[in-house]
């Protein structure tokens, strides 16, 4: 073994191959004992204190071969004289010596190769084993499915059995009662329409007396007010009464002999009889002549709206007649003093016509409120000597003030 400190293996097995060669030929005895310490100081050491790759090892000893040949040659000439070396001896050599340098590389590469090897098979086994796992994970719930189904297959195919024997039974009373029931819906669907209707007619029936008792109060409210317009201040028994130095006189009669007898039994009546609601034939006012005048005080200060004239029927008047009955009237409002008049309005009382007549004033209801009320006739319809005022009504709104 050479001073490079060479691996074991590789020098021992080149060495008796020169043996051999070197016995064969004298020639080549000198160039195998050159090669062979050669190729010991080539194998596989350190160079520089540096460990050498195959390649190194095999650049090295081509360089030792070239370099150590002519050595040999140059030992051998010394020995043996002037001959030369043989250049089928140097060819041998060099083959040898190639073939042993190879060799030494594939010793030495030869555990990296199996290490590779080893890697690449274990990288390998644990791809297929990754694999593996995925397709086992994969498997795993279809395996699961398949056992869960193969065991509960015959369960349900009981189940299944059970099911369609039972069915027809049930099905045949749930028929019926099915039926039932439908028959029930419908009657109860039929007396819901029918409550639906009824609750819709008292709807409307609630409606139209609502409606009706929006009316009623209406009317109510309006009679009210009518009643209220329409309530007669020229009552006696209200408060009213005649302002006598304002009336014409009462009828008298002393120039008829006839007249004079019959009122010798009884005397005129005075002019509040227009104030009272009797209205019995003969139960009146006989006024002075075909014209005259009558001013009512009024208890309280009205907004007047109306006035109303009343005269008896033609059949139940004692003269058989009704020419006294005042014809053309003229209404005025008076002021408390009396001093001021303001013509409400002219109107005429019609004997063909109702025996009540009820006279709009003008503007009615009145800005002003007025406390007296004059009456003025204008003319009756014939009788010269009097005329006959049964009753007089006043219609209008009081103000909220009472007269002193």
């Amino acid at each position: 073994m050479g001073k490079g400190g060479g691996t074991p293996g590789s020098s021992p097995a080149v060495l008796p191959s020169l043996a051999a060669a070197a016995t064969a030929h004298p020639l080549a005895r000198a160039s195998a004992q050159a090669t062979s310490a050669h190729l010991g100081s080539c194998s596989v050491g350190t160079v520089g204190n540096r460990h050498l790759s195959f390649s190194s090892h095999r650049k090295l000893c081509m360089e030792v071969e070239l370099v150590e040949l002519p050595s040999v040659s140059t030992a051998g000439s010394a020995a043996q004289g002037p001959a030369k070396w043989p250049a089928k001896a140097t060819e041998i050599a060099r083959t040898v010596f190639s073939l042993t340098c190879h060799l030494a590389g594939a010793l030495v590469s030869l555990p990296r190769q199996l290490l590779s090897a080893c890697i690449f098979a274990v990288q390998k086994m644990a791809l297929q084993k990754k694999r593996f796992l995925k397709v086992f994970l994969l498997l795993l719930p279809v395996a699961l499915a398949g056992v869960y189904c193969g065991t509960s297959l015959p369960a349900w195919t009981m189940l299944a059995k059970g099911l369609r024997e039972e069915l027809p039974r049930v099905s045949a009373a749930d028929l019926k009662t099915l039926r039932h029931s439908s028959a029930l819906l419908a009657e109860q669907t039929q007396k819901v329409q029918l409550l639906l209707e009824e609750v819709a007619q008292l709807r409307a029936e609630i409606r139209s007396v609502k409606e009706a008792q929006k009316v009623n109060q209406a009317a109510s409210e309006m009679a009210l007010e009518v009643l209220v317009e329409m309530s007669d201040w020229a009552l006696k028994s209200s408060g009213a009464t005649i302002d006598a130095q304002r009336t014409s006189e009462t009828y008298n009669c002393k120039e008829n002999w006839g007249c004079r007898v019959l009122w010798f039994f009884r005397t005129a009546n005075p002019p509040d009889t227009i104030l009272q609601p009797d209205v019995s034939p003969g139960n009146c006012w006989p006024l002075q002549g075909h014209q005259g005048q009558v001013v009512i005080r009024l208890p309280a200060r009205v907004h007047l709206t109306a006035v109303a004239v009343q005269h008896i029927a033609k059949e139940v008047s004692p003269s058989g007649t009704v020419i006294s009955a005042p014809r053309d009237i003229a209404v005025f409002g008076v002021d408390a003093d009396g001093e001021e008049e303001t013509l409400l309005g002219t109107f005429t009382y019609d004997v063909a016509q109702e025996l009540i007549q009820t006279f709009p004033l003008k503007n009615a209801p009145l800005p002003r409120a007025f406390s007296r009320i004059k009456l003025l006739v204008k003319s009756n319809w014939g009788n010269p000597a009097y005329t006959c005022i049964y009753r007089v009504q006043v219609h209008g709104k009081s103000k909220p003030e009472s007269l002193d």
